[in-house]
This record gives structure tokens, C-alpha cells and sequence, in this order.
């Protein structure tokens, strides 16, 4: 089986591994391809978690190391920006600043009335949610809004972790299956997805987490290949022991849903893998 790891984090950002020990690492689990998203800094004044992330050393060292071992395993250098609404040119401008072989867009929190809501299980977020949105639908429904713009924006090849709202509980994900709201707003990212010719990825994440399923959900995947809608596998690991996390669950999701190729980019390129 080939194995690639689209999605994962180094001391680049918030990973525990360096570039070179996260490489080392996928050469001893037998991949032959990796992709660095490492998160990119927050705009300035809106959040600054990760200011140092994406350092110029670090860009400098992984284009050292793709060299490097290059006849041992195939690296392309990406970035996960953070999508905010308010800062759409912003976020242009600073894709522009590198030769990205992959730029991911993803959302991690959701802001209203000037308070960021982290989706992440713990710390309360999930009750200071249910309080101030006033029902987890309306903060679905607000998630998706997001989702939506993150698309139509064109600035990205592919969406992290699509349907992270359900990080929280595994009734979550059946709930939203259920939802027609939802699952409309769903549709209507598919369908944009499609028209905008980007690509989803396959999370393994969500395995590690109280939903203990991938994002999107197998559902959402069916819609996908209905649309040939390309996917990636990306781990989103971040330690030693998640390199390759349910590599094998996500391509035999992937296969029963109707896939027979998953893809990697090069210089902002998709190239095909059958499966």
C-alpha cells in the first residue's frame, strides 16, 4: 500500500518533532510522500497564538532537507492558514510571499460578537457554545457560513478537516447526518468545492478525538466522489506516535465510498495516486 501523509505539523509550528526527525520518521514508517502544513501565523491583532510559526529558518531548512533526501522520500513544503473572514487580502498576500506546493485552508475557531470559539473538546468550549449561540445548530449553521466563504475565496488548493464541529461527541456526527439544514449547507459546499476545482482531504484527526471518526464524515464522502470531487489522506499529526494514524481506515473509507485515487500537489499541482 502506498502511503503519503498530506497533513502534519512539525516545531515549525505546533508540532513536537523537527522537520528533519518528522522525515526521518516517515522514511521509517515506509512513506513516500510527505507534505509540510505547518500552521501560518494569525494576522496581526487578531490572535496571537503562533506568532514565531513559519519562520524564515524554518522555511530555509526544509527546502535544505527536500534536497537532502530527496532519493529517500518525496517532500513538498505547504502551510495551514487559518481562515478569517475579515482578513481575506491579508491572508493573499501572505500566500504569495512563498513557492507553497500546497496551500490548506482550514477553520479552527468561530468568532461572534468579537469572542473566538476554539473547537476543542475541553476547557468549556463546547457549554460556552451551546449558551451563546443558543443551539449547536445555529453555531452549525455559522460554521458552515464560514466554510462557504473559505471556498469561494480561491485562495486555497484544498479544506482541512471539513467537518471539525463535530469534534466534541460521536452523537454529534449522526445528529448532523440527520440535520436537512445542515446537510444542505453541506451540499452547497460540495457543489462549490466542485466549481472552484479544489480539493478535500480525508483527516485522520477525528480518530484521535471524542468524535473517534475522520473528517468528513462517510456520508459527506459519498457526496464527494458523486461531484469527483479529488481527496488527499493528511493525518493532521502533530506527535512521534501519529505519523501514519488509521492510514489504512482512511483509504478503505475512501475505496467505499467509490475513490480509486487520492492526490498529492506539487507546485500547486495535483497529481493523481490510484489506490
Amino acid at each position: 500500500m502506498i502511503k503519503i501523509n498530506h497533513h502534519l505539523h512539525s516545531t515549525g509550528s505546533d508540532g513536537t518533532l523537527s522537520p528533519e526527525e518528522v522525515i526521518k520518521l516517515a522514511i521509517k514508517k515506509d512513506l513516500s510522500f510527505i507534505c509540510f502544513t505547518d500552521h501560518y501565523p494569525f494576522p496581526p491583532g487578531y490572535k496571537e497564538w503562533g506568532r514565531d510559526f513559519q519562520s524564515e529558518e524554518y522555511y530555509n531548512d526544509i527546502i535544505r532537507l527536500i534536497k537532502k533526501y530527496k532519493d529517500k522520500i518525496e517532500i513538498s513544503y505547504g502551510a495551514e492558514f487559518n481562515w478569517v473572514e475579515s482578513f481575506v487580502d491579508w491572508t493573499n498576500e501572505e500566500i504569495k510571499k512563498r513557492p507553497y506546493d500546497y496551500v490548506l485552508g482550514s477553520i479552527h475557531e468561530i468568532k461572534k460578537d468579537n469572542i473566538l470559539y476554539n473547537l476543542w473538546p475541553g476547557d468549556g468550549n463546547l457549554e460556552n457554545i451551546l449558551n451563546d449561540f443558543k443551539s449547536f445548530d445555529n453555531f452549525a449553521k455559522e460554521y458552515m457560513r464560514q466554510i462557504k466563504m473559505l471556498i469561494s475565496s480561491k485562495l486555497f488548493d484544498g479544506i482541512g478537516h471539513f467537518d471539525l464541529l463535530k469534534i466534541y461527541d460521536s452523537k454529534i456526527s449522526s445528529d448532523l447526518e440527520n440535520n436537512a439544514s445542515y446537510r444542505k449547507d453541506v451540499i452547497e459546499c460540495l457543489d462549490l468545492v466542485k466549481k472552484n476545482d479544489m480539493i478535500i482531504e480525508i483527516n485522520t484527526g477525528g480518530f484521535r478525538r471524542p468524535c473517534n471518526e475522520q473528517y468528513p464524515s462517510f456520508w459527506i464522502l459519498q457526496e464527494m466522489n458523486k461531484r469527483n470531487i479529488p481527496i488527499t489522506i493528511g493525518i493532521d499529526s502533530h506527535y512521534e506516535d501519529q505519523m501514519d494514524n488509521n492510514y489504512s481506515e482512511a483509504i478503505d473509507l475512501a475505496k467505499k465510498a467509490g475513490y480509486t485515487s487520492i492526490v498529492k500537489f506539487k507546485n500547486r499541482k495535483r497529481i493523481e495516486i490510484t489506490i
